[in-house]
């Protein structure tokens, strides 16, 4: 630090140095970060290497410094360190000394300074970090967590699994719960979270960068920064829910080796010509998606209010997408509208991410939900003066303002963090999001990306209303263990050209019911079952099918996603809430048709491919 203990700091001693060459930076990188400190601030009339203009300019530069407002950076490295800024404002309230033979001026020219804000990271796309910065991230995720220790006892183990035993879905808690938890996991690891933005412009395109999984949590390997040591990837190789992925639940004998990580859709690793066409179909349902995101941009409303009414975990699976018909206010408000596709990417990348109880042990959930984060703040941005919610609802087990600590026993309900702690602007909370790598979907060619316009979306997606709508209705929906995927079909005549692919014209989409993975110890599932409803006007459309036609063939088939093998007709008659039937309707009516008995519970056809 340069500093006399008995004559204190001068410019020339100390001061000077600090911006020319600032102890704190690592050394190959001084000069560089100092140029970078110089030319920003000589457009604002202010020379950093010259002592008459720091002295000028000194209390404001401390209350830029030490607010964190300066330097412009995402780097905790280049910020200065409260013993620099400290020494900066002795040197200012002892006179400005340029030199050990200045006399001494005491005064208190800047006063002690409050307690510090909350420093605010920086959530940055995945896509724009440098190897070292990606490394350092895997290196936290895995010195903090222990990711590859399957132990009951590990760190991850334990951390990971509150998602299971705590999430709170389908209700107006979704987005502040799950903010919750991504601020406790960055509390752990001690950085932000880099963010997966799967809702790029052409992430649907599969021969755009920006499509299918990050490289990130493909690579079989990394680099410790701090050893030097060549590891297994902690974002690939992360010991899955109790050491056995929920691939492997149920085989005999497992592969022990494969089972003990997490598992995803095999073609997601695949890369050239090896399944291109398989890989390229998966990569285009995220079109669907993205719409439906851009869709849920648009509705004033944040949500239904908060309640106890409508069950936890009603969807059991992600994979295959849920259909509209899982979603109850899908037509009334943004968060009701924005669960749906948050499902489907749970499924599109399962099948451990598609289940509840193991979702949390994929590293792919954690920018994957710090992007549903950005998504969900550019819509709240532009509601700040709008929003409304129910404050005091707790969002157990995260207790403090800002979810600061765990408390799993605790009756009191104020102690714990709610949701009108953590529904406002993220900086007050303590996080940023960095702009994406690429164009997020909707953007206009040549438009900024620093900041989503939600306004702007709002007139992208704005379409003249139908005046009707075909919708299956499924009646008695419960919780169930495993996870579903339900095929829809309209007139699919022929079982063996039931193929759920988007080129397929009878294909109406999927609903996924997302299992517990787990038994209901906290009794969070409704017993009597409640209704959900799909869309598929398109599909009927395309067909010719109107209000005015008879209703079609309704057809189904139902896979079991913890092996991929089709529900016997035996099996499916012991599920709850797997009846369907057609109806059209005005939108947002559909809770007001009565249950009908003539209803379809449709036999899987063993011709029929298990989805992949």
């Amino acid at each position: 630090m340069n500093v006399n203990p008995i004559q204190g700091p001068t410019w020339q001693g100390t001061i000077a140095a600090y911006f020319s060459a600032p102890y704190w930076v690592p050394e190959p990188k001084r000069a560089q970060v100092a140029a970078m400190w110089l030319g920003c601030m000589s457009g604002y009339s202010l020379q950093l290497d010259s002592y008459g203009s720091v002295r000028q300019w000194s209390v404001l530069i401390f209350q830029y410094l030490h607010t964190r407002e300066m330097p412009l950076t995402q780097y905790v490295s280049q910020q200065w360190p409260d013993e620099a800024l400290e020494v900066f404002r002795q040197w200012v309230n002892e006179g400005w000394r340029q030199s050990d033979s200045d006399p001494y001026d005491p005064a208190e020219r800047i006063p002690p300074p409050v307690e510090r804000p909350v420093a605010v990271r920086i959530r940055r796309d995945l896509a724009s970090l440098s190897q070292d910065e990606l490394d350092d991230y895997r290196m936290r995720v895995d010195d903090a967590f222990d990711v590859a220790n399957p132990d009951p006892n590990a760190p991850g183990q334990v951390f990971f699994s509150i998602h299971g035993d705590w999430c709170l879905h389908y209700q107006e808690a979704f987005l502040l719960w799950h903010r919750a938890y991504l601020m406790a996991f960055e509390q752990r690891i001690g950085c932000a979270v880099p963010y997966w933005n799967w809702y790029a412009q052409d992430a649907a395109i599969e021969s755009s960068p920006s499509s299918g999984l990050p490289q990130a949590f493909r690579d079989e390997t990394y680099r410790h920064p701090r050893t030097g040591e060549i590891r297994p990837n902690p974002l690939r190789y992360a010991a899955a829910k109790g050491g056995c992925s929920k691939a492997c639940v149920g085989t005999t004998p497992p592969p022990p080796a494969a089972c003990k990580y997490v598992q995803r859709d095999p073609v997601l690793y695949t890369t050239g010509d090896d399944q291109r066409e398989a890989r390229a179909a998966k990569i285009a349902l995220t079109l669907q998606y993205q719409q439906q995101v851009q869709k849920a941009l648009a509705f004033e409303n944040f949500s239904h209010q908060q309640g106890y009414g409508d069950p936890w975990a009603n969807i059991q699976s992600f994979n295959p997408p849920p259909p509209d018909s899982e979603y109850r206010y899908r037509d009334v408000n943004f968060d009701g509208a924005y669960e749906q596709p948050h499902d489907n990417y749970h499924g599109w990348v399962g099948p451990d991410m598609a289940d509840n109880s193991y979702t949390a042990f994929d590293p792919v959930f954690w920018s994957y939900h710090s992007n549903i984060d950005r998504i969900f703040e550019i819509w709240l941005r532009s509601h700040t003066a709008s929003m409304t919610v129910t404050p005091l609802f707790p969002l157990r087990p995260f207790a403090g303002a800002r979810a600061e600590r765990l408390e799993f026993t605790d009756p009191r309900t104020f102690v714990y963090t709610s949701i009108g702690d953590l529904a406002k602007d993220s900086r007050a909370l303590g996080f940023d999001f960095g702009p994406p790598a690429y164009p997020d979907f909707g953007t206009q060619p040549g438009s900024s990306t620093k900041r989503l316009s939600a306004t702007g979306l709002r007139s992208l997606v704005a379409a003249a209303p139908r005046p009707e709508e075909l919708l299956v209705l499924f009646d008695g929906v419960r919780c169930t263990f495993n996870s579903y995927a339900v095929d829809v079909f309209l007139n699919q005549t022929d079982p063996a050209q039931q193929k759920p692919e988007v080129a397929n014209p009878h294909y109406c989409g999927r609903m996924t019911r997302i299992g517990m993975g787990q038994a209901d110890s906290n009794s969070r599932c409704i017993q009597t079952g409640i209704r959900r409803f799909m869309d598929v006007t398109a599909t009927a459309l395309k067909l010719g099918i109107t209000s005015e036609s008879p209703l079609p063939t309704l057809s189904l088939v139902v896979t079991d996603l913890s092996n991929r093998v089709l529900v016997p007709a035996a099996e499916l008659a012991d599920l709850p809430g797997f009846t369907a039937h057609l109806h059209w309707m005005k939108p947002g009516q559909a809770q007001q048709i009565a249950s009908s008995p003539s209803s379809v519970k449709e036999q899987p056809r063993s011709c029929c491919r298990a989805p992949h």
